[in-house]
Order: C-alpha cells, then sequence, then structure tokens
C-alpha cells in the first residue's frame, strides 16, 4: 500500500532515483537523452527543490513518487515508472493542491502530452508558453494554471 509522507534528508538518494528514472519520458522525443543532467548534479533543480515543501510517495520503505512545493508553484512532481498510472501522481498532486490553493501553477514540456492531459484531468488551463534551453537544448513549455477549486 501506499503511504505519503513528509520528504526526509535521508530521502534525497531515492528521490533523485525516482527522478533520474522518469525523466527520459518527461522529454521523450523532445531532448537527446544523454542531454538529461541527473538531479544531484542539476543546480537549477537543486535550487528551486530545498525550499520547497516536499512529500514522497512510498511502498512499504521504497520512494516511488515525490511532490515539491513552493508557496502556489507545483514545482516538481516525478513518479518511478514502475508505479505509474496507479494513482500514486494524482494522489501527490491532490495534497499539493490541498497545500497551495487557488490559484495553483506548474510548468511542463510541450511535447509531454501525458503531463498535460494529468494536469488537465485536475482542471489545470494552459496559460502561455515559452522555451527554456535544458542542457543546451532548446525546449518548449507551457504554463498551466489552476484557478478553481
Amino acid at each position: 500500500m501506499i503511504k505519503i509522507r513528509p520528504y526526509f534528508e535521508i530521502d534525497w538518494e531515492a528521490v533523485c532515483q525516482v527522478h533520474d528514472r522518469a525523466q527520459p519520458g518527461e522529454f521523450a522525443g523532445v531532448c537527446v537523452p544523454r542531454g538529461l543532467t541527473p538531479l544531484a548534479e542539476n543546480p537549477y533543480l537543486n535550487k528551486i527543490f530545498y525550499p520547497c515543501r516536499k512529500f514522497v510517495a512510498c511502498d512499504d520503505h521504497k520512494v516511488v513518487g515525490f511532490v515539491a512545493v513552493y508557496k502556489n508553484h507545483i514545482s516538481l512532481l516525478y513518479i518511478d515508472p514502475d508505479y505509474q498510472n496507479q494513482g500514486v501522481g494524482k494522489r501527490l498532486l491532490r495534497l499539493a493542491l490541498n497545500i497551495t490553493g487557488c490559484p495553483a501553477w506548474t510548468v511542463v514540456i510541450a511535447a509531454n502530452d501525458r503531463a498535460r492531459r494529468f494536469y488537465a484531468k485536475a482542471g489545470f488551463q494552459e496559460n502561455g508558453t515559452f522555451e527554456s534551453l535544458v542542457s543546451g537544448s532548446t525546449c518548449q513549455f507551457i504554463r498551466l494554471v489552476r484557478s478553481n477549486i
């Protein structure tokens, strides 16, 4: 049974593993896989991660997903590929929305249809696009906003 609990520093390596296993799916067809940076080596994501409120989803004692929230921004939400499509992401998102309230926002890669559908089911709507460099590759992003409960 999956349980959600607050993140502890001892979870860092497990959170990195979840991120690093899930990241190729996030960037599928967009950026060269060799250009993806592990969480532990990514200064941008580390800067985002540390001030956030963080929670992990655990199967027994194994971390299988996590969410990081800063104010009304859902900064990071990753689920281990072996645990996707089992409601873990939905539970973490529900917790994040309870923390952020409305409006809440996040950013997804424009080509990540799976993430776009996931957030749309939770009431998020597109609110602009922008380009940014990811490991030297230009990627298109979409800002998603959920403005009502």
